[in-house]
């Protein structure tokens, strides 16, 4: 495919303006159109059916993360899994060591929006056997949203630094704006649309076998 753009190995690339401009336009394209299709993500991809999570690993249907197959290359499913991480395993298992929600929407199916304030609730007795970590990336970007602060995640680690909740959980904000007391609770969105993600270190089985659902985000204002 690369070959019809003029790019060969052991060739030197020259292209000409024409060419540099269409191949810019293209990445740009390229970007928009993913962000499309992580807006409108397929349903039965989701990791809970009435939830809005989707799995950052998106294993192809041999549950490997090539989408070759002997009669095509699923390059849409390809682009899209590359899109927003760039190193997984060769194989995801059924009980893999680690696990990634990632937030695409609010409870009601409202995609997450720059400049509003979400919460989400994490319940004391989290099905995990090492830790667990909220991590909030920039949805344009897929990396850090850098602030003043330096946070970009809570985690298992923060709950005694928590205001916590009457069953000993926490209710994590995720917003541009902290609301008053509950500072600590709270993870910086500096005007980026977020992409939270809720990062699972040794997930117990009843995460894998889904037995235990993580509640969704809920739009505070």
């Amino acid at each position: 495919m690369i070959r019809s753009l003029g790019i060969e190995k052991g060739k030197p690339f020259t292209p000409d303006d024409t060419a540099r401009k269409a191949m810019r336009q293209a990445a740009i394209d390229a970007w928009f159109y993913l962000q499309s299709w992580y807006d409108n993500f397929p349903k039965e991809k989701l990791f809970y059916p009435d939830r809005h999570y989707a799995a950052l690993l998106q294993a192809d249907d041999n549950r490997a993360f090539t989408f070759i197959y002997e009669d095509r290359i699923d390059l849409i499913d390809r682009a899209a899994e590359y899109f927003w991480c760039t190193f997984m395993p060769k194989v995801l298992s059924d009980t893999p060591a680690t696990q990634y929600l990632m937030a695409l929407a609010d409870k009601d199916g409202r995609l997450l929006e720059a400049g509003k304030t979400y919460k989400v609730d994490v319940p004391a007795k989290m099905p995990v056997k090492q830790f667990w970590a909220l991590t909030v990336y920039d949805r344009a970007t897929f990396s850090f949203i850098y602030s003043e602060s330096n946070r970009t995640t809570l985690s298992t680690y923060d709950v005694d630094k928590m205001t916590k909740n009457a069953d000993g959980g926490v209710t994590i904000y995720v917003g541009p704006k902290a609301l008053p007391g509950l500072e600590a609770n709270w993870i910086p969105t500096s005007g980026k649309r977020p992409l939270p993600a809720m990062r699972v270190y040794g997930p117990t089985e009843d995460f894998n076998l889904k037995r235990f659902k993580m509640p969704d985000f809920e739009l505070v204002g």
